[in-house]
């Protein structure tokens, strides 16, 4: 799902990870900054970068600028997508952002045994993907304030590999002009971690960077686009059982509001609690501690694919995710910023409860700011790309069971899509589960869905409940004198994966101004 920019087999075969000591965190806090055990030296073989050098390496390599500096390299890094916010909402709690390194990063030194390295990885944590920009009233994106929980929808996690590799291949070259980035980047680096970098990580890097061809990527599979993830690519290569670098199970990154309502977890139901029904009806009165944790520990497992971890250190990181997860069914999602109209909202309530809340959950309260009461997790086939569905296989399957997670986790291939939690709709556009369609109202049908659009760094469109823009070419383009705030890519609808067809026989006994008013009563889910 991640980076592949490891330093070498060779190495490992020498050194024990040495992963930092941390004070246990709570809820809001563990979720933003616990590193769930992923920054360690054998995370570098798989998703984790050495910081310092990936960070000098960007700088350098940047052709707009040619400053090295901090302010340089969180310009960089906010290209792909990741926030460095300066104020974090949505927590219930007051979280500081760090200065030193964008939201999600999780940074720290590590010291293996022999021979004496000391290197600062920096992996990806949970807020790197599941905490996106606040939004002002005119739906332009506002990444100086992040919210917790909220996608980030313009995160390029493939662009971002594919500039970290090929910016290392270029600067690790000039190893002086390299380390004399790293430190005025960083200038408390020590003689030990400088001298580790010399001797050590530049020329394992080098190694592993000379077998990828240039413009190239480490990985054996495409993370997507911005907002993707190929989470399931990124088991199998865990794994050892990825045999196709065509693997296209994109997924978009959801909203992570009441989670607690599923029986099952990812798009196709394949992880459920061990020795509970895979598939039943959840209603606010059934989300016990003992459900939540569950649910928690199961999610432990996410940290394999997403960080590098081995099933049993994903195993010792489930007290962390219980508290992250409690703070979870806490949240609410962001408010809609635009304009509700409730009279629309309220006969959109009514379309909703007839033709969407079998499968897609009751809400009940104000039309403007309803709650989930009950969810059925509903499961089934509805025309939609069958990719993702595919790909979990048999092989995964008894993977999953390692390292005590045959305790706890039912893992299995359904060949379906579970129904989608809509509570935060709005903010993760584009929409279908391999994020497909840029608009509800294309979505609904009530204009036809592109074939191809532009997403990341995007407005959005408050009446059309989506990325801003128009259709011109083929390729769905930004208003007039907007500036997206990271850099963009087009989403082809006829890449393997990223079909755009399915939901529309579940729409199309709508009315038009049936699916205008359930656009309004959506905004506000």
């Amino acid at each position: 799902m991640m980076v592949r920019i490891g330093l070498g087999a060779c190495l490992l075969l020498l050194v024990a990870s040495a992963p930092l000591a941390k004070a246990p965190l709570d809820g809001a806090e563990a979720f933003t900054r616990h590193d769930f055990g992923a920054v360690n030296f054998r995370a570098l073989d798989t998703v984790a970068v050495p910081w310092k050098l990936v960070a000098a390496a960007l700088v350098l390599d940047d052709p707009h600028r040619g400053d090295v500096s901090q302010a340089h390299l969180k310009a960089r890094l906010q290209t792909f997508g990741f926030l460095w916010p300066e104020r974090i909402e949505g927590a219930g709690v007051p979280i500081t952002p760090s200065r030193d390194h964008p939201l999600g990063i999780s940074v720290g030194s590590v010291t293996p045994g022999l021979p004496p390295v000391k290197v600062t990885v920096a992996n990806l944590g949970c807020a790197s993907c599941h905490a996106g920009p606040a939004y002002a009233a005119d739906g332009a994106p506002r990444p100086t304030t992040a919210w917790l929980g909220s996608p980030n929808t313009s995160l390029d996690l493939e662009a971002y590999t594919r500039a970290v590799t090929q910016a290392l291949k270029r600067q690790s070259h000039d190893k002086p002009r390299l380390l004399a980035a790293v430190r005025t980047l960083f200038p408390e680096t020590d003689r030990w971690e400088m001298a580790s970098l010399r001797w050590a990580v530049i020329p394992l890097a080098q190694r592993r960077l000379s077998q990828v061809p240039d413009g190239g990527s480490p990985l054996k599979f495409s993370n997507g686009s911005p907002g993707l993830t190929n989470g399931i690519a990124a088991l199998k290569l865990q794994g050892h059982t990825l045999s196709s670098a065509e693997e296209a199970g994109f997924t978009s990154i959801p909203d992570l509001a009441d989670r607690s309502f599923r029986s099952t977890l990812l798009y196709d139901g394949a992880y459920a609690p061990q020795g509970q029904p895979r598939w039943r009806s959840i209603r606010r009165e059934d989300l016990t501690p003992e459900h939540r944790d569950r649910l928690a520990a199961i999610t432990s497992f996410f940290t394999v694919p997403s960080m590098g971890q081995s099933p049993r250190g994903a195993h010792r990181q489930i007290p962390a995710a219980e508290r992250a997860f409690a703070w979870l069914e806490t949240r609410r999602p962001q408010a809609f910023p635009g304009p509700v109209d409730r009279a629309t909202a309220a006969r959109g309530a009514l379309v909703y409860a007839r033709a969407c809340s079998s499968c897609h959950g009751i809400y009940t309260g104000p039309v403007d700011r309803p709650r989930l009461e009950r969810f059925s997790n509903w499961h089934g086939r509805v025309g939609s790309d069958p990719a993702r569905a595919a790909a979990f296989n048999n092989d995964l399957t008894r993977y999953a069971a390692n390292g005590g997670y045959d305790k706890i986790l039912d893992a299995r291939p359904t060949g379906e899509y579970a129904a989608t939690l809509l509570s935060g709709l709005w903010a993760t556009a584009p929409y279908m589960h391999n994020g497909s369609v840029p608009t509800l109202a294309q979505f609904l049908l009530l204009e036809p869905r592109s074939e191809r659009f532009l997403v990341g760094g995007h407005r959005l469109d408050f009446a059309a409940v989506g990325i801003a823009g128009q259709d011109q070419g083929g390729v769905r383009v930004y208003p007039p004198g907007y500036t997206p705030w990271s850099q963009t890519a087009v989403f082809d609808t006829r890449m393997p994966g990223r079909s755009n067809r399915g939901h529309e026989a579940e729409v199309e006994g709508l009315t038009v101004a049936e699916r205008w008013d359930l656009i309004e009563y959506l905004k506000g889910l």
